[in-house]
């Protein structure tokens, strides 16, 4: 795969490299970067294919990207590289988590709960941003292997366009995914760390709280357009060393239209945006202390007509072929909140990406078929 992300690159192609939940197998898809699709509204994909690339808010500065399937490769992963598996044991990295929230984090919090605590939103999403410099030995290839081997469960990509830079991510949250009229979408929100202690979690009210807002989000958002679904939830999944409330909601669309206006209302959720959606978008947009660019968009194979897989762009960090990588990492908020513990919480999910860095550098190369 090394070898094919630098061919990619020294001949000026963009590309992403992707692996769905519980495959042994990478896609691997890329085109010229003059055959990119830019767009700044959803609604573009109607009559589009190919593999989409869209931000938490799409703007001229942060368009939504389309990247057409002009060549695709197969890659077979081999795990002899790797001798850590998914496990719920917490991930140790070099770092140590930092317990006390960052100047910003803290001025951004207050302001959130203010707005919580008047009644003005149910929930809000509060992201933030970590910068971290690129280690020597650092490759992104590579740093893509140890993702999908390390969290088996999870939707692992790696995405470039000169653009966008690299960003890389594992994230177990689908938003749209299915095919032949069939599709499925889920409510996924609250999170518990786990550990050899805690496998099975006990939820607590204010997490319950948080996960439901999602999943009454969704099914009035079903209701609306006129759409059926079988409600399955709420269950406990776990991705990596973090426990998250699930629940799936299964359904039948007629055509691509259909599907383009329900993505239309579905992003962003309130698992990564806020209740009510509207306002708390507006809101986020305004007061957040750093843009959050792609990350808690969405990304993945756009195919209402064949088959659509797209999930929520959690977990996940972002950077160039050389230089510093951010990584980014959310948390919900309610009026009760408590600013330390939201403030671990996400020190928790960077954990997902600081793993990756440091195994990466552990290893010479990634052994695929």
């Amino acid at each position: 795969m090394e070898r094919t992300v630098g061919e990619w690159i020294d001949s000026g192609r963009a590309f992403v490299m992707f692996r769905e939940p519980g495959d042994s197998f990478v896609r691997a898809v890329s085109a010229r970067c003059e055959a990119l699709q830019r767009l700044t509204d959803m609604s573009g994909l109607r009559d589009k294919d190919g593999f989409v690339f869209a931000p938490f808010k799409a703007s001229e500065d942060c368009p939504l990207w389309l990247l057409p399937i002009e060549e695709e490769r197969r890659f077979t992963l081999s795990h002899d590289y790797d001798d850590v598996p998914e496990a719920p044991a917490p991930v140790t990295t070099e770092e140590t988590l930092c317990d006390q929230p960052s100047e910003d984090y803290a001025q951004t919090f207050q302001t959130y709960q203010s707005a919580l605590k008047a009644h003005e939103f149910d929930k809000l999403v509060l992201a933030r941003r970590q910068t971290v410099g690129m280690p020597s030995g650092f490759s992104w290839a590579r740093a893509f292997g140890v993702a999908c081997r390390r969290y088996v469960h999870s939707y692992v990509y790696l995405f470039y366009t000169p653009q966008t830079g690299f960003w890389l991510g594992a994230t177990p949250e689908i938003l749209l995914s299915g095919g032949k009229g069939r599709f499925r979408t889920v409510a996924l929100a609250g999170t518990q760390v786990l550990s050899d202690e805690v496998r099975r979690p006990e939820w607590s009210e204010k997490n319950r709280y948080e996960q439901q807002l999602v999943a009454d989000f969704i099914a009035d958002v079903l209701q609306t357009a006129g759409i059926k679904a079988e409600t399955n939830g709420p269950m406990t999944i776990t991705a990596g060393s973090l426990a998250h409330l699930k629940t799936e909601f299964c359904f039948e669309l007629r055509n691509t239209e259909q599907a383009v206006d329900l993505l239309c209302a579905l992003h962003p959720t309130p698992a990564v945006c806020g209740a009510e959606k509207v306002k708390a978008y507006e809101f986020i947009s305004s007061h957040e202390d750093c843009p959050r660019a792609y990350y808690s968009g969405f990304l993945g194979r756009w195919n209402p007509n064949g088959t659509t897989s797209l999930y929520v762009n959690l977990r996940c960090m972002s950077g160039d072929i050389n230089g510093a990588l951010s990584l980014y990492a959310g948390g919900g908020l309610l009026a009760v909140s408590k600013m330390e513990e939201e403030w671990m919480e996400t020190e928790r999910k960077l954990q997902t990406m600081k793993y990756v860095i440091e195994k990466c550098i552990q290893i010479k190369e990634i052994s695929c078929n």
